[in-house]
């Protein structure tokens, strides 16, 4: 083997090492984000009284805690489709079975719009985030925008 060729191997090993390293660690910190999330999470729903200081004016603290836990589903299923784990027809399955819920359909309508907005620019989340509207807006049971 000529010495330039083992160089290129060697490079090109390399390069796919620090790639893989670079994609490890980004689902490393993806987990430890959505750790803190859940942790968060499960603190307002488990402490109504903190809860009701982040809760919206119009909504009462039971409702919001009861939407916490449908986010904090949302929120497991989304590191789950970060990580590569739901894709493609899954994902709209996945889609589908949360917005079979009512709670998944409730949670949707208070807050979908801020997780559309939360998600711009973010191919990723922008695909899980319009899985869940297209489920969302599919279900008999969801009324059309504005009516």
């Amino acid at each position: 083997m000529k010495t330039s060729h083992a160089a290129l191997i060697l490079a090109a090993v390399g390069a796919a090492h620090l790639v893989q390293k670079h994609l490890h660690q980004r689902q490393q910190n993806e987990v430890a984000v959505a750790r803190i999330q859940n942790d968060w999470l499960t603190h307002l729903t488990t402490h109504p009284d903190f809860a009701q200081l982040w809760a919206p004016k119009d909504m009462d603290v039971k409702e919001y805690v009861q939407l916490l836990h449908a986010n904090q589903q949302i929120c497991a299923l989304s590191l789950r489709h970060q990580l590569g784990l739901i894709r493609g027809s899954r994902l709209r399955f996945i889609a589908k079975a949360v917005m079979e819920k009512e709670i998944g359909r409730r949670y949707w309508a208070k807050f979908g719009s801020f997780r559309e907005e939360e998600a711009a620019g973010d191919k990723l989340a922008e695909r899980f985030t319009a899985a869940l509207h297209d489920a969302y807006v599919a279900h008999p049971d969801t009324q059309p925008v504005g009516v």
